[in-house]
């Protein structure tokens, strides 16, 4: 009987340590589970307050100075956003990665506080780098440059290529890199003068279209470049001090495709 009664405590010292893993597990997942929905909450709070931050920083990007931080208060969280200037100098201006046949635009002129036109003109005498291309690849760009000259809007075009291939591309200037400063393993060096024939004239825009393979460009001026949009940095913050970050980057209104192939001009046109 004694023996049996051991055996009975044994068992039921067994069940009880199975039975109190089992649930030890089942707290930990169920705390483990809260912890990570409460995560995502603020995570998802604070990314909401950077989401607001931007939008108003879109909204008064034409009222403060660029570089003025400022704040907005949600409930259970906050954003400091900040406004930048993309461009504005003769270092590097690198693009994003443009898929072949589409294009970037790099403007030549500044914008008003509106977004119409100003009258600052890049230096028709300097020079522009346009790099392109990393290891392996073959693209080959074209340039189309908009100008105005005696109240009248026109557009030259030049084009480059990385190889030879029969399409009556000039060959890039230079082959191998690094070039611009980073990896870019092509460059030419735009003269408005040798490339497009002009020694006089109001520099609008360079749109660079990517032609056979998609790649990624970066323009190095000589003179000051004007300035291409506003960087917007936001940061949105919850309660328990989640932290998210958004920058968003907006140029100014690009020039549709069609003026690739149609005469404009400010009063009449012969």
């Amino acid at each position: 009987m004694r023996k049996n009664s051991g055996q009975i405590v044994l068992i039921l010292v067994l069940i009880t340590v199975v039975g109190l893993t089992i649930g030890l597990s089942l707290i930990s997942r169920t705390v483990t589970d809260v912890r990570i929905s409460s995560q995502i909450e603020e995570s998802g709070r604070a990314f909401s307050a950077a989401e607001a931050g931007v939008e108003n920083a879109l909204k008064v990007v034409n009222v403060f100075p660029t570089g003025t931080t400022k704040s907005v208060n949600l409930n259970n969280a906050t954003a400091d956003y900040s406004v930048s200037d993309m461009g504005g100098d003769s270092s590097l201006y690198s693009f994003p990665l443009v898929e072949a046949n589409s294009s970037q635009l790099l403007w030549l002129v500044n914008h008003n506080s509106d977004g119409s036109l100003g009258t600052n003109y890049y230096d028709i005498t300097g020079s522009i780098d346009i790099c392109w291309g990393a290891a392996g690849n073959k693209s080959a760009v074209i340039l189309s440059l908009y100008y105005e000259t005696g109240g009248e809007y026109k557009i030259a075009k030049a084009s480059f290529d990385s190889i030879t291939r029969g399409n009556q591309f000039a060959i890039a200037d230079t082959i191998g890199g690094p070039f611009c400063g980073s990896s870019y393993i092509y460059k030419h060096t735009v003269n408005f003068n040798s490339d497009y024939g002009l020694s006089s004239a109001n520099l609008i825009a360079l749109r660079m279209t990517p032609v056979y393979e998609n790649t990624s460009i970066g323009v190095k001026p000589t003179a000051q470049l004007p300035v291409q949009g506003n960087q917007v940095n936001s940061v949105g913050k919850s309660s328990t001090g989640v932290v998210r970050k958004i920058q968003v980057n907006k140029s100014y209104n690009l020039l549709p495709n069609l003026l690739d192939f149609a005469l404009y001009c400010e009063t009449s046109c012969q």
